[in-house]
């Protein structure tokens, strides 16, 4: 196909090609009836066989048609459709924000979080639901990353309905022949080099896409798209457990059963994923069983245990735990029988960390013998969306941030730890030495392990410097104590108890009567480490609450919409720093990690300290 740029289609004049592929070319353009500018997807007919040419497009206007009508908020909308010289063409919304396919390259194959991945996948679930069910039983038949848009509000579309089946004629095999395929071979179901597909190979691309975005890799890949089908249909599905160590079981069962090779063994409508998908994206795993059985017992079993079947019923268990040590060289799990799942029935989701995990690794700092937890390099979701709970404008929008390894402080600075660096002349005396309940609070023993306060963010610097140290950023502390899955509060997504920080809830006082202690148990500021029940996934104490601590950036309350994804350090200048973890005086929302709030480096109050941090080899 020549290139259509400068010439019109219709009212719709041709600006620049935005993509290429082996069904279709994408331009922008702009509607000189509408005075706005669009996506125009045209038909590469110059692919088909010259006998199919006729017959592919009716059914484009057909399928046009119907994927017209589809209204769902994840689904790209259709504007207009037509043909000029025998050149088909689809008029779309122009989506800015470019594809799923543009992120897993910037990321250079670097994985998604799976509770990530799954977030972004369960709209584009509920879109495929609704074309299923729609009157006309629209089915998709090419779902993967370069037809799943993010717009700029971090939104998933899905684009391309209809497409794939506008060149589905009879001479398929021809057109494969040719090098032109009925969707894409990585992203296919097994049974799309036949006939009879149905919405379960939606299910099983969609499966494919999720498994990507969990392990950096598809699960088939060969030098042709022959040999890709071949082994869908010959090979077991690689175990992702293996590609990703610490992969929940819930999740690999997941994807195992979204790609079984039998349309029959995937979940039977779009929907039922969907439903997995928007629970994984709250941390809720579901029920499964070990990846261990090899095996499923006889359907009967299941079932037929009545009087006198106790014995046949610990004979069954037996034989299953002898089979699940037997050798094997499948390594796809298989359902387990409902008999097993009656005996080993939890359906407790799992939950994230109350104390400090077991895994945490510490060190003292020799400078100020700050104790210091290691935050692993890695990815992890950083901001909020507009429908999280508590959203604060300033959050906007989640995103995946890589950071390299890192130390950082288990506990904000101390009033003690403060005074040492005074007596070594390298810090200057905080603004002011009392708390808004305290007397002598900053010079009085009594309140040594409390959270030095009345600091600005130069105080803080200085400390830093002098324990051989740094502020961390402002990345690197959202991860500190908010882990990697984008939960809402360091100890998960749990509504916050009055064991988990100290805050000021519903309750509390206006700042200037304030005259006993909350409920809490403490008037103002507390001694570090006082609420072990909301330590952070790397062992970080008092991220929600106490104090608000100052970080290292500079602040801009839009600057998560062009913050680099590798080791963000907040924009070149700016008026004012962010301080982040709310405090003693904060209510709910401010207690999320997510939480942004920003001062002036002069600012000091009772409300606001630190911690630091440092590079990790």
């Amino acid at each position: 196909m020549n290139s259509l740029i400068g010439q019109s289609l219709g009212r719709y004049r041709i600006l620049e090609q935005l993509g290429k592929g082996g069904m279709a070319v994408v331009y922008k353009a702009y509607d000189t009836r509408l005075d706005k500018e669009v996506a125009v997807k045209v038909i590469r007919t110059e692919n088909l066989p010259p006998s199919g040419v006729e017959r592919a497009l009716k059914r484009f206007e057909r399928e046009a048609k119907a994927v017209a009508q589809l209204t769902h908020p994840n689904i790209v909308k259709i504007l207009d459709s037509g043909e000029e010289n025998g050149t088909p063409y689809i008029v779309m919304d122009l989506i800015p924000g470019g594809t799923l396919k543009q992120k897993l390259i910037e990321r250079k194959g670097k994985r998604f979080p799976w509770k990530e991945a799954a977030g972004l996948l369960a709209p584009i679930a509920r879109a495929l639901e609704s074309a299923h069910h729609h009157p006309s039983k629209i089915i998709h038949r090419d779902v993967k990353p370069s037809n799943i848009m993010i717009n700029q509000y971090g939104i998933p579309l899905l684009a391309d309905f209809g497409i794939a089946k506008v060149l589905e004629t009879e001479e398929t095999f021809e057109m494969t022949a040719t090098g032109v395929g009925i969707g894409t071979p990585e992203y296919m179901a097994p049974e799309q080099t036949g006939k009879g597909v149905d919405h379960r190979a939606d299910i099983y691309s969609l499966g494919v896409v999720f498994f990507e975005l969990v392990t950096g890799q598809k699960p088939y890949q060969a030098d042709t798209p022959m040999a890709v089908m071949l082994m869908k249909n010959t090979d077991p599905l690689p175990r992702p457990s293996k590609l990703v160590p610490g992969l929940p079981p819930a999740v690999e069962h997941i994807l195992f059963k979204a790609l079984a090779k039998s349309a029959r063994d995937r979940y039977a409508d779009m929907g039922d994923l969907a439903e997995v998908l928007e629970n994984l994206a709250k941390g809720i795993l579901p029920k499964t069983t070990p990846p261990s059985w090899k095996i499923s017992l006889p359907e009967w079993l299941s079932w037929k245990v009545g009087l006198g079947g106790i014995g046949a019923l610990i004979a069954v268990v037996a034989f299953g735990i002898w089979i699940s040590n037997l050798p094997s060289d499948n390594n796809t799990p298989t359902a387990t029988p409902d008999i097993i799942e009656m005996i080993e029935n939890d359906s407790t989701p799992l939950s994230p960390p109350t104390s400090t995990p077991p895994y945490v690794d510490i060190k003292t700092s020799p400078a100020d013998g700050a104790e210091l937890v290691l935050v692993p390099e890695g990815d992890f979701i950083m901001g909020s969306d507009p429908d999280d709970p508590y959203f604060w404008g300033a959050e906007m929008l989640r995103h995946t941030v890589y950071l390299d390894a890192f130390w950082i402080y288990r506990t904000e600075v101390t009033n003690a730890m403060f005074r040492a660096c005074m007596d070594a002349g390298a810090c200057p005396q905080p603004d002011d030495v009392n708390s808004r309940m305290y007397k002598n609070y900053f010079t009085d023993p009594r309140y040594d392990t409390y959270p030095v306060i009345h600091v600005t963010y130069d105080h803080a610097i200085s400390y830093c410097q002098w324990a051989g140290a740094r502020l961390p950023t402002e990345a690197e502390w959202e991860k500190a104590a908010r882990g990697t899955d984008g939960r809402l509060f360091p100890w998960g997504d749990g509504e916050i108890q009055n064991d988990h920080a100290n805050f000021c809830d519903s309750t509390c006082p206006a700042l200037d009567v304030v005259e006993s202690g909350y409920d809490d148990g403490y008037p103002d500021v507390a001694p570090v480490g006082s609420y072990p029940a909301g330590v952070s996934p790397f062992g970080a104490y008092d991220v929600a609450g106490n104090v608000l601590e100052w970080v290292s950036d500079w602040y801009s309350a839009d600057y998560y919409s062009r913050s680099p994804y590798e080791n963000p350090i907040g924009p070149e200048s700016g008026s004012k720093h962010p301080a982040r973890g709310g405090s003693w005086s904060s209510l709910r929302d401010g207690m999320r990690p997510a939480a942004r709030a920003s001062f002036s480096r002069s600012y000091s109050s009772d409300v606001v300290g630190f911690r630091c941090a440092i590079d990790a080899p």
